[in-house]
């Protein structure tokens, strides 16, 4: 993140605000209650971090429109990107569907980020519902509902172009839904079809 706001704002004022951020980090932490520690090391590491630049850049930018692009774009073209290749890095794998789907279950279901509802789990797809999400929460507690798209829009940078699987979703929390929801679709299977 450091680097990234040298690039957007230069030398001084990057690390300034990199500064500022990671004391906003310290602040909201410190008001945040009623978390698993599970869910404290996904809002320290993940979602608090993003908050808390977001909180930084409308204090010294003075413009939300300003501050939510910075925050979007450092979202779309740095994290998204990273995560896009971990993922995208293993497809070479046989049977990566099968690897995929049981990550992707295995992840909301043994977690307390979510409340999911699975759907479907098999061979051609994997689908679930999010209906309680820890982003979404964490915006709402910290008084940026509007960051929350971005934390969405993240998932089609990650998912859309992959090679085995097909990424569909037709809304959000974070964008006015009553869930989220998830669909990965077998393109092996879709193929064969």
């Amino acid at each position: 993140m450091q680097q990234f706001l040298i690039n957007e704002f230069g030398q001084s004022l990057g690390n300034k605000i990199y500064d500022l951020q990671q004391r906003k980090l310290q602040i909201i932490l410190g008001l945040t209650t009623g978390k698993s520690n599970n869910q404290k090391i996904t809002l320290t590491k993940t979602i608090l971090q993003k908050v808390a630049l977001y909180k930084v850049l409308q204090e010294k930018l003075s413009e939300q429109k300003k501050a939510y692009d910075t925050v979007e774009k450092y979202m779309l073209t740095i994290v998204g990107p990273k995560l896009n290749k971990q993922y995208s890095a293993l497809e070479f794998i046989p049977g990566y569907f099968y690897m995929f789907r049981s990550i992707m279950i295995g992840t909301v279901n043994k977690s307390d980020n979510w409340v999911t509802e699975v759907i479907k789990n098999d061979s051609t797809s994997v689908e679930y519902n999010i209906t309680k999400c820890l982003w979404y929460d964490a915006c709402v507690e910290n008084d940026c509902l509007e960051l929350c798209k971005i934390f969405c829009d993240v998932d089609h940078v990650i998912y859309d172009s992959m090679k085995k699987v097909k990424f569909i979703r037709t809304g959000t929390l974070g964008t006015g839904s009553k869930c989220c929801d998830f669909c990965f679709l077998n393109k092996k299977k879709i193929n064969e079809a």
